[in-house]
């Protein structure tokens, strides 16, 4: 039962992914709704599902891209968000607020640097301004839906999912 949940928060994340791309788009910023029910779900559950859901929704992503020359890097990418965001399960009560947010905002810019040093990495090399400016537009944009969606439902307030 709980697989078929979280396959289904997938599909639909995918779906909103793919369909709001070109709503949300600034010129070639996109945001990533993926990274974002990705920190919620591994922050609820931990690093495991984190790291099935972040493969598995990273594997639809590539697999939905018509040409994509770094396949397997987003599975790789968002499992290691999984990954690490996994750690920040039940510590909620145990690290400040303020510790808390840091972390997992530091596990965003970190995931963003990886993929942008791989994918853009010709703009590193020729003008590294411009890498700069593509790596914290992407992350803050994504950094800007994620603090929209803090106040609704804030990070810190989310507790271990129990099957009893």
């Amino acid at each position: 039962m709980v697989f078929i949940k979280y396959l289904f928060i997938m599909i639909v994340t995918f779906i909103f992914q793919s369909w709001s791309s070109e709503f949300f788009s600034l010129g070639t910023i996109d945001p990533d709704f993926c990274v974002i029910v990705l920190l919620y779900i591994s922050i609820k559950n931990g690093s495991l599902t984190g790291v099935l859901f972040g493969f598995f929704i990273g594997l639809f992503i590539d697999l939905g891209s018509g040409s994509n020359q770094f396949f397997g890097l987003t599975p790789l990418i968002y499992s290691s968000t999984g990954y690490f965001s996994g750690f920040l399960c039940e510590q909620n009560d145990r690290l400040n607020k303020i510790y808390f947010t840091i972390i997992w905002i530091i596990i965003i810019l970190g995931q963003f640097l990886i993929f942008t040093l791989i994918v853009y990495q010709n703009f590193l090399i020729q003008d590294s301004i411009s890498f700069l400016f593509k790596w914290l537009s992407t992350s803050l944009y994504t950094l800007i839906f994620l603090g929209i969606l803090q106040i609704m439902m804030p990070l810190h307030k989310l507790r271990k999912y129990n099957n009893a």
